[in-house]
Parts: structure tokens; sequence; C-alpha cells
């Protein structure tokens, strides 16, 4: 009897420690299931943009005042938010160490997936006036496209 009961409590504790690790699994592949947009679709679908500096030598509101006088910025309907927790889209400046040359990045903070990313030369212009090119470049491109494909 003293056997029995020493097997069924063994029984329940496995069973109480592993039906946790089964949920948690189960919980992770139905997360990995789930098709991740395309970096093209983050783009496209992004809204609020929040700026952040990784170097002295750069400050997020000159990018911002940039952006912000770009007509298709403004056709887009696309915000600035000094809000990371608000932001689709989070674009990240630095500058590589003893250099002219800054890199951005352009993140989806919901999974922290670099979706496009630049590298500009402060020599011969401003580095926020050429980082503003090239982010709208991107945009115009992936925006462009989905524009042409709604008129097929």
């Amino acid at each position: 009897m003293i056997l029995l009961n020493r097997r069924a409590w063994i029984l329940v504790a496995s069973f109480c420690f592993l039906s946790p690790l089964t949920s948690v699994r189960a919980g992770n592949q139905a997360q990995s299931e789930t098709p991740r947009p395309s970096p093209h679709e983050v783009l496209r679908s992004a809204q609020t943009i929040f700026i952040r500096s990784k170097s002295v030598y750069f400050k997020a509101s000159t990018l911002e005042n940039s952006l912000l006088q770009q007509d298709e910025f403004q056709q887009w309907g696309l915000v600035i938010t000094r809000e990371e927790s608000d932001a689709d889209l989070i674009i990240e400046v630095g500058r590589k160490v003893f250099t002219t040359s800054f890199i951005y990045s352009v993140i989806d903070p919901r999974n922290k997936r670099v979706v496009a990313s630049g590298r500009v030369n402060s020599i011969g212009g401003t580095v926020e006036g050429k980082i503003t090119d090239s982010f709208m470049k991107k945009m115009r491109s992936v925006r462009q496209t989905s524009v042409s494909n709604k008129a097929k």
C-alpha cells in the first residue's frame, strides 16, 4: 500500500512538473506559426516613427524636422512621436568611430527586426538631409509598389 502511494505521488508530481512545459512549447509553436510581416509590409503599414540617436554628433530633432518637411511624409499620414512605445518604426542613427559615416537602421519595435538600413557620409551635406533622402527613397519604393498593386 505504501509503495502504491509513493508511485502515485511520483506520477502526480511528474505530471505537475511536465504539464506547464508542454503548454509553453505549444504556445511557442503557435507564435512561430503566425506569419511575420515582410519588411516591405512593415514599412508600408507604418504610421508612427520614433527617432533614436546613438551618437553625440547627431540630434534626433534635426532628423524629425527634415522628415516633417517632406511633402510625401505628410501625404502618407506619417507622424513623429517622442514616445518610443507608440512607434510603428524606430529609426536608429549612429556614427562609425573615427569616420564621417553615419549608419541608420529602421527597426520594427514589435519583434526587433531591422527592416531597412543605410549609410550616409557627412561630407558634402547635412547628415539628416541625406538620411531623409535615403529613408524616403526606401519608403517611396514600398509605398508606390503597394499603390501599383492596388491599381491592378
